[in-house]
């Protein structure tokens, strides 16, 4: 093998992926509680930061169905922010200010709604790539759908083998680039 298609070799999804034993991940039939407790299972540094901010849903056969991000979690915690976000009382744009009438009754809704199904605020998953795909094609998808993070499927499609992220493929183009 040469340097050169070494070098292309390392530029494929597989070299850049997160394995899905260390990615967040939960079955479709547990609720919101336990889907933030997943995403706080990952954190890093001193001050225990999340280390990520969406995690993907699988069925019982392990077969990817979704994904909830914090976004999502939010507003399946509180269904009025959907209406902060979107427009407050007929006000629609930007009201930041107005979200502070919201904030009272976020806490006492949050409670309440920590039991309901995780599948049910679920966002539509981006396009899957496999793990033998060129990173670049991921990069693609990435910009044409503002997404930063990919499922990554095996060759043969039958099941995710990990994730691939946005910010993988810019350390792996920032290195190339600086050297």
């Amino acid at each position: 093998m040469t340097a050169e298609s070494e070098g292309k070799e390392h530029f494929l999804v597989k070299g850049l992926l997160i394995p899905m034993k260390r990615f967040p991940h939960i079955d479709e039939d547990l609720n919101l509680h336990e889907a933030v407790r997943a995403l706080q299972e990952y954190t890093c540094g001193e001050y225990e930061r999340m280390r990520y901010s969406e995690m993907l849903v699988v069925d019982a056969k392990q077969q990817l169905v979704g994904r909830v991000n914090l976004q999502s979690i939010l507003k399946g915690l509180d269904p009025n922010l959907g209406q902060v976000i979107d427009g407050f009382e007929g006000k629609r744009g930007e009201f930041p200010n107005l979200a502070i009438l919201w904030g009272d009754s976020f806490f006492e809704t949050c409670n309440r709604r920590f039991g309901n199904n995780v599948k049910d605020f679920m966002v539509p998953l981006p396009p899957p790539v496999k793990e033998q795909e060129s990173a670049f094609k991921a990069l693609s998808i990435m910009l044409t759908h503002n997404e930063t993070v990919l499922p990554v499927l095996a060759e043969d499609g039958s099941y995710v083998v990990g994730v691939i992220r946005l910010e993988e493929i810019f350390n792996a183009i920032v290195k190339r680039c600086d050297t």
